[in-house]
């Protein structure tokens, strides 16, 4: 999957050929233009769908389009609706714990040890938000595959020998994202873990680092101004 921030109405509606509307295509992309397109003529189809933002957008489109189909038959496409086709080009917004957990392996670990169950027990109560910073911190993305055969390579959770012994509760998981691993402490108890591992997640600089600042302003968008 190609971790992508496509809206949902400009790009993958339009071509699974689904229903869309414009006044929230426009809110995808543009909060404050659409405000303000809302409170100058809201009743007034022809004004939304000629909107500059929207004009821009369709002739983007229609290069995706254009690449897309020198590899794939566009006419598959309708065979999806625009929620579908965006899952399997990008993979699913929820993180599947069940599903990462299936493609796991370990070294230095086993899944019985308790560290390795305090481990997904913090990941199951983590919120949608926190759990996309995991696989951020873990694998610079923010969703996973599908299902375990579209997976390149297992997610790995690795003993972190350097801080064996007294002060190993003072230490930091790390993660190498190139190689979708997590080193992983051996925390003497579950609230420990939680405590460093969302620490962790919410504090590192990743390369997709520019990705959650413009998620966030584009979720204030016009009310932060």
């Amino acid at each position: 999957p190609v971790d992508l921030f496509l809206p949902l109405g400009t790009v993958w509606k339009r071509l699974a050929e689904d229903t869309f509307d414009t006044s929230q295509t426009l809110n995808e992309i543009d909060t404050l233009a659409c405000k303000h397109l809302k409170d100058s003529a809201p009743a007034d189809p022809p004004a939304w769908e000629s909107h500059p933002m929207l004009v821009v957008q369709q002739h983007m489109l229609n290069s995706l389009a254009e690449g897309l189909g020198n590899v794939l038959p566009m006419e598959i496409m309708s065979v999806f609706t625009g929620a579908e086709l965006r899952d399997i080009m990008c993979g699913r917004p929820e993180i599947d714990v069940d599903l990462l957990r299936r493609v796991v392996e370990y070294e230095g670990y086993d899944e019985k040890d308790p560290v390795v169950g305090y481990f997904w027990e913090t990941l199951e109560e983590m919120s949608e938000e926190e759990r996309r910073l995991f696989l951020q911190f873990v694998w610079a993305r923010t969703r996973l595959p599908m299902k375990e055969s579209d997976f390149e390579a297992p997610f790995k959770i690795l003993r972190d020998t350097k801080s064996d012994g007294s002060a190993v509760d003072e230490a930091l998981p790390s993660a190498s994202t190139c190689f979708f691993s997590l080193s992983l402490p051996e925390y003497k108890s579950k609230e420990v873990l939680k405590r460093k591992l969302l620490f962790a997640i919410k504090n590192v600089t990743t390369m997709e680092s520019d990705y959650v600042t413009n998620d966030a302003e584009i979720g204030e968008g016009w009310r932060g101004m």
